[in-house]
């Protein structure tokens, strides 16, 4: 039996989603190697499939289509950047869903880059399965070896700590509080909710010179995250005793932040 350490399990996952007609992909059960074989009329190389059978290689037969586009699923389903979930979902629709998922990545490079570690993981995993149901390596040390290469958690930064961090920095000693509400501050929001924040600040002259100003630092975010961000600007007072039903609730509701 082979040690799957000794086999690149990069190539052999290549090697099963491979399906180009002229293309053979073979392993060798003794050393783990693998290696493509293309007709001589490709290759120029004088080698049949039946020298390498005879030679004690065994041949690698690629995976069904269906593997693939469930992992485009299950990627899909587990992205936090709105925008990109919602073109994703509608790329691997229909036919050509394959070209569009690729092309539609190249969109969003923070998630074509999440996209590649979690498609390594799987293809390593189904790489192992194949070992293990060819006979080639021991089950259980396939499964040894594939728990660690489990599902890549999407790596998303805490988008209201960084908003509450760079307001702090905008604004300064003029800063009071920066507070979380509605749906995010009650735990039910998602990617769908508007992410709500209220600026409490000393002093507040004019809430819409101080929105102009504040969008410098939201939008970045909103683009970036694909979360709609929204602030709203209190007075240090008004939020101390707040008269508008709107601003007790939020008030009541709120997760301070900063």
């Amino acid at each position: 039996m082979l040690d799957p350490e000794r086999v690149n399990l990069e190539e052999l996952g290549t090697a099963l989603d491979d399906r180009t007609p002229e293309t053979s992909w073979w392993i060798h059960p003794g050393t783990g190697e693998v290696v493509p074989h293309v007709p001589v009329e490709y290759s120029g190389v004088d080698e049949s499939e039946d020298d390498l059978e005879d030679a004690g290689w065994a041949r690698i037969e690629p995976t069904e289509g269906r593997e693939g586009y469930r992992d485009m699923a299950d990627f899909t389903a587990g992205v936090q950047h709105r925008r990109a979930a919602e073109l994703l979902d509608r790329a691997i629709n229909g036919r050509g869903a394959f070209r569009r998922f690729k092309n539609t990545l190249f969109e969003f490079p923070e998630v074509r880059d999440q996209w590649y570690r979690f498609r390594d993981a799987r293809s390593r995993r189904r790489a192992l399965d194949w070992l293990a149901e060819a006979g080639l390596v021991e089950p259980e040390a396939a499964e040894r070896a594939a728990a660690r290469y489990p599902d890549p958690s999407p790596q998303n930064e805490d988008v209201p700590a960084v908003v509450a961090a760079d307001l702090a920095s905008l604004y300064g000693p003029r800063l009071r509080q920066v507070l979380l509400f509605g749906s995010w501050a009650s735990g039910e929001g998602s990617v769908e909710s508007d992410l709500d924040l209220l600026v409490v600040l000393d002093e507040l002259e004019s809430p819409w010179a101080e929105l102009r100003r504040m969008d410098a630092v939201l939008w970045p975010h909103t683009e970036r995250s694909g979360i709609t961000l929204t602030a709203l600007p209190v007075s240090q007072d008004a939020m101390s005793q707040p008269s508008e039903p709107w601003l007790v609730r939020a008030k009541a509701e709120s997760v301070r932040l900063r």
